[in-house]
């Protein structure tokens, strides 16, 4: 009974155990998932490429190994074919090194570097187009897998909460594929860590410190801008840990409340001047629209609650490939079940982290404030469908009359909502419970997420 109890007190040992289980999941997830069947995977391929200078990478590799994804793609009854997979494992490549090997390199490298560095390794190896791709996914996922870790080891509170998302197998996909969202998940899993371990953890707050935290917010905004708002988390920290040491002064608590009036009305000042330059931008005539015509907006959300409330409530836990083969509604609830559980499922003997009423209203603010954002940001994608076909059309349009053209705000996706979807669960209280062992529940869900898609995946493509 002791050892028992020993083990189950043992988070780290769990914690490993689920990396593993993640590396597991993510690398069958690659397997089973035929290229060119995650969405928008040659699109990425094509950033990648353009990313290092050669855009006709993209094309040299689709052209070797085509995979018959025209017929398979949006077609649920169409499968793989066997043979034409094993001949793509062992197939000559047609491409040449000289082909797809970079051609320079920029900074957009930085969205897909991990999947990069593997498709580089893969062609300069000259390995069948499969395996090309195979490489690029796995160091994808190796990348994913060790962030995730990183950010683990830094969240001194409901550490479960971020690895059941972390988790969740459309994070997965995600983590093991050619997509920005490979990089961009596990930064923002770490960042809220790290705001976290800056808040409980640290006694002081300096200059190091506050490079970390603005490094790790570029990358995140320089992947997706919308995402920019998880720097609000920043107000979370202490205003009395706080030492910026200047040149005869310190920036510090005292500092900070002193002149926080005098250094906020020029912010604001200076916010509102750079809207007022940039008043010509689209997203900021979007959102000027939008605030003017607050009753369409209400309506226009509420409609899109209606008609896409449920998928979106499934993709956000699994909707693989062309968003056609959905994990079972009841593991859908069964995730969000559990994410409750463990949010307010508090251990006899963990090192308390109590939040304040106001810490824990600010990250129901910050996830509201990015859930509305990410929302809005569809619009535009929404109305140029709508009115023009296309996303890339080079139509115009006015924002106050085009909203009345719209019937809801489409293109949304689950997976959007991924790298703040845990801030409402660590706000909410947690109950004192004896019972231990919650990092292995979240395990045991990992164990059967990988189960789940499986056999959703093998339905989909291959049985």
């Amino acid at each position: 009974m002791k050892k028992l109890r020993g083990i189950l007190e043992n988070q780290k040992l769990a914690i490993r155990i689920c990396l593993a289980l993640m590396l597991a999941g993510g690398i069958m997830m690659s397997i089973m998932i035929p290229p060119w069947q995650t969405p928008d995977e040659y699109v990425h391929l094509q950033m990648i490429g353009e990313s290092l200078k050669n855009k006709s990478m993209a094309d040299y590799l689709l052209q070797d190994m085509e995979l018959d994804q025209d017929r398979i793609r949006f077609q649920y009854d169409e499968k793989i074919e066997i043979q034409l997979w094993k001949d793509a494992m062992i197939k000559v490549p047609d491409y040449t090194r000289t082909d797809c090997m970079p051609k320079g390199i920029s900074l957009s490298v930085i969205k897909h570097l991990p999947a990069a560095a593997g498709i580089l390794l893969g062609i300069l190896l000259h390995l069948p187009t499969i395996w090309v791709l195979e490489l690029g996914e796995l160091f994808a996922l190796l990348f994913y897998i060790g962030i995730c870790g990183l950010a683990l080891k830094l969240m001194p509170v409901k550490k479960e909460i971020l690895l059941v998302i972390m988790a969740f197998p459309m994070s997965l996909q995600q983590a093991a594929s050619l997509n920005y969202d490979s990089v961009l998940l596990p930064l923002s899993f770490l960042f809220t860590a790290y705001i976290f371990y800056m808040r409980h953890e640290k006694k002081q707050l300096g200059w190091k410190e506050a490079a970390y935290t603005l490094l790790l917010l570029f990358l995140v905004v320089y992947i997706k801008l919308p995402y920019v708002f998880l720097g609000l988390l920043v107000f979370l920290l202490p205003k009395e840990k706080i030492h910026l040491k200047m040149p005869g002064f310190e920036i510090n608590g005292i500092w900070l409340r002193k002149w926080r009036i005098p250094l906020g009305i020029p912010m604001v000042l200076v916010i509102m001047a750079g809207i007022y330059v940039l008043r010509g931008n689209l997203y900021i005539q979007l959102v000027g629209g939008m605030v003017l015509e607050w009753r369409r907006t209400m309506y226009l959300a509420k409609e899109t609650a209606r008609v896409w409330g449920e998928y979106l409530f499934v993709s956000c836990i699994g909707q693989f490939g062309w968003l056609e083969a959905a994990v079972p509604f009841f593991f859908v609830v069964f995730s969000y079940v559990l994410m409750l559980v463990l949010a307010v499922w508090g251990e006899a003997g963990e090192v308390p982290h109590r939040l304040k009423k106001r810490t824990r209203c600010w990250l129901w603010i910050v996830f509201g404030v990015l859930f509305v954002f990410i929302g809005m940001s569809m619009v535009n994608h929404t109305i140029m469908i709508s009115l023009f076909g296309s996303e890339h059309a080079e139509g115009t349009y006015r924002v106050r009359e085009a909203l009345y053209q719209i019937p809801y705000i489409g293109g949304l996706q689950g997976r959007y909502y991924l790298p703040f979807l845990a801030l409402p669960f660590i706000a909410l209280p947690e109950i004192k419970c004896r019972v231990k062992g919650k990092t292995w529940v979240a395990a045991l869900y990992i164990m059967i997420g990988i189960i789940v898609s499986a056999g959703v995946l093998y339905r989909r493509y291959w049985g």
